[in-house]
């Protein structure tokens, strides 16, 4: 008889495979990396288990372990130049260069284009280093931001900069052998660049107002002193570094084409 099937069919339907898989804020990322700029999955994991050697900043920013590392990056820089005297602050500053230009682009990229954002708390990035001594790749934990989808385009760029990039600028600050003004402006030099690269995404308008906010609004929303002020400059109607970056003084480095010295 027909209802005795029923029972069957109800079984049936109720141990079939349940296909559907939920996208995380991790997949909506990696899925707008590889679409935009697919080069950068080379450095950047998402919520992939990292190696142990990778460090967060608590770790690798402990004064030993800097060291160390700078150490390592500084006999790769001297290597051709084993008896040149050794400069602390150029050194520092390419490194720096190195950590937040792998760094900022992709998290610019899941800030501006996505309706979630992750947090940018320090301990939820790991750096594996390069054996030069550099960053090589970053192993993000990926929490959302409960709070973080509400604010606007600028204020979450602000979120980049005080969550993001200012714990790690006041640890190479804290070496005593670089002004955290230096940093801060080869990043303001970054994150002009990459607004850029950005343009066909973010439109004009907004470019040029995450511009604005970014550069030439002195405090932040919460009052505090912009670190990213006048960090670019406009000149002959570009947007162009205001400070020197200082890696022209490594051997073997090449001075930026840009350079402020370049007359």
């Amino acid at each position: 008889m027909a209802y005795r099937s029923a029972p069957i069919a109800e079984n049936v339907i109720w141990r079939a495979p349940f296909t559907e898989k939920r996208v995380t804020l991790a997949d909506a990322i990696r899925t707008t990396i590889a679409t935009n700029r697919a080069h950068m999955l080379d450095f950047i994991r998402l919520d992939a288990l990292p190696p142990t050697h990778a460090m967060p900043l608590a770790i690798w920013s402990r004064p030993a372990e800097l060291r160390r590392l700078l150490a390592i990056y500084g006999d790769h820089i001297y290597r051709n130049k084993p008896t040149q005297a050794r400069e602390d602050k150029p050194l520092l500053s390419l490194w720096a260069q190195w950590y937040l230009g792998l760094l900022v682009p992709p998290l610019m990229l899941a800030l501006l284009t996505g309706d979630s954002v992750p947090d940018l708390s320090p301990e939820h990035f790991h750096v594996e280093f390069h054996e030069t001594g550099r960053a090589a790749c970053f192993w993000i934990e990926v929490i959302e931001d409960m709070q973080g989808a509400s604010l606007s385009a600028t204020g979450r760029m602000e979120k980049l900069i005080t969550h993001a990039l200012m714990p790690v600028v006041q640890a190479l600050e804290a070496t005593g052998e670089i002004n955290g003004k230096l940093i801060w402006s080869n990043t303001g030099y970054l994150i002009n660049w990459y607004l850029g690269e950005m343009k066909s995404l973010l439109g004009d308008t907004l470019t040029e107002t995450l511009r604005q906010h970014c550069f030439f609004h002195k405090q932040l929303e919460d009052g505090s002193d912009n670190p990213l002020w006048r960090t670019v400059v406009p000149r002959d109607g570009l947007l162009v570094r205001r400070t020197c970056c200082q890696r022209y003084r490594l051997p073997d480095v090449q001075q930026c084409g840009d350079c402020t010295l370049i007359k």
